[in-house]
């Protein structure tokens, strides 16, 4: 716990910019960078951005997206998502699930090696968490900030989204008092929906995008689909006239020491059934030796948990689309 405390602390000491001392890449070349502009955003007070729940975009103009990715970093799939991005000279965020950062650090280091903005979306990805009790959610928000810089090594962005969308009032609150941004979408990809093919991905998700005239675009960097189809993606985002931003936070994370003497990152605390299939085993909730994690074994590609998730988007597309004017567009 104490150079978990170092590492995290870490972000009161290191300025903003020292995420973006990597080496140069053709997203700093103007001749070849796929992005239109690199924006910093302030989260001071827990600004909230997304037209799907908020009010406000991102800071995104017209024919412009920002690039999404939640519940990674994925062994494989990340790779080929990086590798994708890389080729199109554009960044994008990863709002990081703790736990999976914690396994998949390798695939996490380089998301951040290559430029790309990292954030957090909960420690173990609950399915609403604005239905658990307050201080349980706190811990959830706050454990996945501390484990996705633990695992990276260096400070991350302030920047939150709530697992399926599920926000709440005073959780909402909470995150304006510790300066962490919220994060919805204007763009839903649906790539958690099962049987779609990279061909019916890029239809929808443009169709929607143009709908929307540009904004956050949702997608998951642990689907197939996704990794199959964001190549084609992003060359008919680029075919007709849109541009990618890239956002970047203008401070870090900030710990709270209170909060992280709080925090569990035992083993028993590393394992549940929703991701990993095996309960703990034995009356005191110890986990029996056949049952101690490796690398790799966890699993939050269950079908069952991201039917439940996508169903509950759809839901809140559906409701921001009744109350949206169809030319509506982001604001300036």
């Amino acid at each position: 716990m104490d150079r978990l405390m170092k590492v995290v602390a870490a972000a009161t000491l290191l300025a903003a910019a020292s995420s973006h001392a990597r080496a140069a890449d053709c997203a700093d070349d103007p001749k070849t960078t796929g992005l239109s502009r690199t924006v910093a955003v302030d989260s001071t007070g827990g600004k909230t951005f997304g037209r799907l729940q908020y009010k406000n975009s991102a800071p995104v103009r017209k024919m412009e997206v920002i690039l999404t990715f939640d519940d990674g970093p994925h062994s494989h799939y990340t790779k080929t998502i990086l590798d994708t991005l890389d080729r199109h000279c554009v960044k994008a965020t990863f709002f990081t699930v703790g736990r999976m950062a914690l396994f998949m650090s390798a695939a996490l280091k380089d998301a951040a090696k290559r430029g790309h903005t990292i954030a957090t979306h909960t420690w173990s990805h609950p399915r609403d968490l604005s239905k658990l009790p307050i201080e349980e959610a706190k811990i959830e928000i706050e454990k996945g900030f501390v484990a996705t810089s633990y695992a990276l090594g260096e400070p991350i962005a302030p920047f939150f989204r709530y697992p399926g969308l599920n926000d709440s009032p005073e959780l909402n609150a909470y995150l304006a008092s510790r300066d962490i941004s919220v994060w919805s979408v204007d763009v839903v990809s649906d790539d958690t929906m099962a049987g779609l093919t990279p061909e019916q991905l890029i239809n929808q998700a443009m169709e929607r995008v143009r709908q929307m005239k540009g904004g956050v675009v949702l997608f998951h960097d642990l689907k197939a689909v996704t990794a199959a189809g964001l190549d084609g993606f992003l060359t008919q985002l680029k075919l007709e006239g849109y541009k990618v931003v890239h956002v970047v936070s203008n401070a870090s994370y900030q710990p709270n020491p209170e909060m992280v003497a709080r925090l569990d990152f035992s083993k028993q605390s590393l394992q549940t059934v929703a991701f990993t299939g095996v309960a703990p085993a034995g009356k005191n909730g110890a986990m029996a030796p056949n049952n101690v994690l490796t690398s790799g074994q966890v699993d939050i590609m269950k079908t069952e948990f991201l039917n439940i998730e996508s169903s509950a988007i759809s839901k809140k597309r559906e409701i921001a689309a009744s109350k949206t004017p169809k030319d509506a567009a982001p604001a300036r």
